[in-house]
């Protein structure tokens, strides 16, 4: 679970992250922690109401569980979708979209099981966990960083 902090803070994080996707946009080879990016970031996009509207209406309890629409959303957000996030996007699944604090744990568990396979399941959940720490508390303020 995210503890609430700045907004501000939150906002540099974004801010810094979508800088390093937008490096390796249009890279053919990615180094380890590149793929990484393009991982968190392909989660970005499938989680956002900006690139996958229905699995986010999904997420926040607006809509029934829709299997085809929650795997196509991903496979689009894994081929393209990373590629044009935003910090808004980023600050979004980060803090559950709609304001309204964490994504229910149960829908997100029921969006993993039927959005990917096995082995990718296990993969983008462990780096979900990852991102949602390294994002809210890894970074420092921009103005700290000088």
């Amino acid at each position: 679970m995210v503890e609430s902090i700045p907004g501000r803070v939150i906002f540099n994080n974004c801010v810094l992250f979508v800088g390093e996707v937008r490096k390796i946009t249009g890279k053919r080879n990615l180094s380890e922690k590149e793929l990484e990016t393009m991982k968190k970031a392909t989660l970005i996009a499938a989680l956002s109401s900006n690139h996958s509207w229905k699995t986010s209406k999904y997420l926040n309890n607006y809509c029934e569980l829709d299997k085809d629409a929650l795997s196509e959303e991903f496979t689009m957000s894994a081929k393209e979708g990373w590629k044009s996030i935003n910090e808004n996007d980023v600050e979004e699944v980060i803090n559950g979209a709609d304001r309204n604090g964490p994504f229910n744990p149960f829908a997100l568990s029921m969006y993993f099981y039927h959005a990917m396979d096995d082995h990718t399941r296990k993969e983008y959940t462990e780096i979900f966990g990852k991102m949602q720490k390294e994002l809210a508390y890894g970074l420092e303020p921009m103005e700290k960083r000088i």
